[in-house]
């Protein structure tokens, strides 16, 4: 098969510089579908790119002006990719076009639409009704895309997790859904514990992903465990925010907010090294990184929102109620104070994460496409 893949950020390398998780499962997709077929992915222009190059045996073109990386806002910029990428794609030759987010979901119905191919959405998570609330007045604008797309007579929907299948047939969508997790697998990562007790957390510092709630957590926590640290993975909008929480707190001894780490590899000695795992996110279309902490065998404690529970089986951690940083803050304090509970949900991690090796979802996303071509 010749399959097109649009992303609006794709890795630079197979060192798998962090963006985010979206485009860390397209790439990992790509690398195993590339195994036997010929993948292009369509992705966005951003400083030290090539316009054209290939990782491995994936083709990467770079679409449109050279940007910044950015979760939020720079519509300017997110729909001059779209343009770029549908321009591009409509003048090559594909079997099958496939969408890994909002941004990309248009241009690749285009793209399908041009070309008389099967158009597939790859769907973290739908927003629909959320939008505003999740991102502000700016999320008018994505709610308008996202009520578009999913108003097109598209082939195939294929969410990430079973909660976000729920959202699309609830919300009436009449596509073919079939559900298919992401693939999250590592190679053994070597690292050794922090001398003192730590919680990481890896998160894009934005508003959905309740930050805050871990720094008030923390802020309880430390008149318990006054060496306890808390090491934070990530960049966002609300870093100047968290870091006067942080200030205001006196927890700047207590609490690293780390910023972008390049390769993926050294955000997973984080995960690693540290004792526990906290995602306090109320909004999550998976919760990938808690699955790389089953992998790391690091217990997590994490909101209790459907996608982040379905991925993890509900297992390898405890769950906390989201926007509650009192609950969380006792949710942690038992896995410090409860070896026997720790070292029990530590051992659960391995085989969950089990269930997301690449080879195996790989084939069964091969043979979902193959059925689509031939169907179309």
């Amino acid at each position: 098969m010749k399959i097109c893949f649009v992303s609006e950020y794709f890795p630079f390398s197979s060192n798998l510089e962090l963006k985010g998780g979206a485009e860390i499962a397209a790439y990992k997709e790509a690398f195993y579908l590339s195994k036997n077929h010929e993948i292009t992915v369509l992705t966005s222009y951003l400083e030290g790119m090539e316009k054209k190059t290939k990782i491995g045996n994936i083709n990467v073109i770079a679409c449109g002006k050279m940007r910044n990386y950015s979760q939020k806002g720079s519509f300017y910029h997110r729909l001059s990719f779209m343009k770029s990428a549908q321009d591009t794609g409509k003048k090559l030759d594909f079997d099958i076009v496939i969408g890994y987010n909002f941004i990309t979901y248009i241009s690749a119905w285009k793209i399908s639409q041009k070309l008389n191919i099967p158009c597939v959405l790859r769907y973290l998570d739908v927003w629909i009704g959320e939008w505003v609330k999740n991102i502000g007045i700016s999320g008018l604008i994505g709610e308008i895309m996202e009520r578009y797309i999913l108003s097109r007579n598209v082939d195939l929907i294929v969410p990430i997790s079973q909660a976000t299948a729920d959202k699309l047939k609830n919300y009436g969508v009449k596509s073919k859904i079939e559900t298919i997790p992401v693939i999250v697998e590592f190679d053994k990562v070597n690292s050794v514990k922090y001398e003192d007790t730590t919680i990481s957390c890896v998160s894009r510092l934005v508003e959905y992903k309740r930050i805050e709630d871990l720094i008030l957590a923390m802020n309880i926590l430390v008149r318990h465990f006054p060496d306890l640290k808390c090491k934070i993975v990530g960049t966002g909008p609300m870093k100047d925010k968290l870091l006067k929480l942080i200030e205001e707190k006196n927890l700047e001894n207590n609490i690293s907010l780390c910023g972008f780490v390049e390769k993926h590899e050294d955000v997973l000695k984080v995960i690693n090294s540290s004792h526990i795992f906290c995602l306090p996110s109320e909004v999550e279309g998976f919760g990938i990184v808690v699955v790389e902490a089953l992998g790391c065998e690091v217990p997590f404690v994490a909101s209790n929102i459907p996608p982040i529970m379905e991925a993890s089986g509900e297992k390898g951690g405890l769950f906390f109620n989201v926007r509650n940083f009192k609950d969380l803050y006792l949710k942690i304090k038992s896995l410090l104070e409860d070896k026997e509970l720790y070292d029990k949900l530590k051992n659960q991690g391995k085989e969950q994460y089990n269930k997301y090796q690449g080879e195996y979802i790989a084939k069964k996303l091969e043979n979902l496409y193959k059925i689509a071509i031939k169907n179309y």
